[in-house]
């Protein structure tokens, strides 16, 4: 399989190197918009060319990987699935917009391509695929992090909140998952992608919460229906080079795509 990584920050430098190490992937296409760092990433490794075209990349790829941002996603997703290729999706925030989304599908089921949605940072994405079979009732996320995780958020800026003098936890949003999302949209892909396995983005309440003591990004997911409930908690190791991003989350993607090639899939 040839596969293309569209962003070459953490993510997708950890993608890169697990990529290195899977014989069923033969050729991997890298591409950011920094140079520096695609052909950086791909000196270092025996299966990888930077190219400086995003058309370059879809071009030689099975599957494409978007590991760089929400307008990425916006920009190239389309595009991707319309040359037939499969995509994965990283920053699932994008797909708070219903048009993008639902566009997405359409052309995913015309060209034969599929697209795939790692559960990132959260666990507990199984129980909700099987539980909304049967119905939802409720689904709550409560996400709390460090001061370095929430740095430089123009939602937090606005409403003058100064992270050198918080002294306890406290809580700077809570609402419905799509605003979340659209006001932190490097920090909360795990409510994207609670809602799109659940009730949606308008009936997926988070709580977010900054706490000066924290040393982890936790997640507390709840959910309750017709099947029963159940409550998860996952207190994440940050990226050391990017706190905004969770371990797992790269981790998620890489169990993704070893399923992808494997042909094994466990797991609702």
């Amino acid at each position: 399989m040839k596969v293309g990584i569209i962003g070459c920050g953490f993510i997708g430098n950890t993608l890169a190197n697990a990529i290195e190490d899977l014989e069923e992937i033969t050729k991997l296409i890298l591409f950011d918009h920094s140079i520096s760092c695609s052909e950086s990433l791909a000196a270092g490794l025996t299966k990888a060319t930077a190219v400086v075209c995003v058309e370059d990349l879809i071009a030689g790829s099975e599957l494409v990987i978007e590991a760089a941002s929400q307008h990425a996603v916006i920009e190239n997703a389309q595009n991707v699935l319309d040359h037939g290729r499969d995509l994965m999706i990283m920053s699932i925030g994008a797909l708070v917009d219903d048009a993008l989304w639902q566009s997405l599908q359409e052309s995913a089921k015309k060209n034969g391509c599929r697209i795939f949605l790692p559960s990132g940072a959260i666990c507990g994405i199984d129980g909700l695929k099987s539980a909304s079979v049967a119905g939802i009732d409720e689904i709550a996320i409560e996400t709390t992090k460090p001061p370095k995780g929430l740095e430089e958020v123009r939602y937090i800026t606005k409403q003058g909140i100064d992270f050198n003098k918080l002294k306890e936890p406290l809580t700077i949003f809570n609402g419905p998952a799509r605003e979340a999302v659209k006001h932190f949209p490097k920090n909360v892909n795990i409510a994207a992608c609670a809602s799109l396995a659940g009730l949606g983005f308008d009936h997926t309440e988070i709580k977010i919460i900054v706490d000066p003591a924290a040393t982890r990004n936790q997640h507390k997911l709840i959910c309750r229906g017709r099947f029963g409930e159940f409550s998860c908690v996952i207190k994440n190791m940050p990226s050391i080079t990017n706190p905004k991003t969770s371990y797992l989350a790269a981790l998620s993607a890489i169990a993704t795509i070893k399923k992808i090639v494997g042909g094994v899939w466990i797991g609702t």
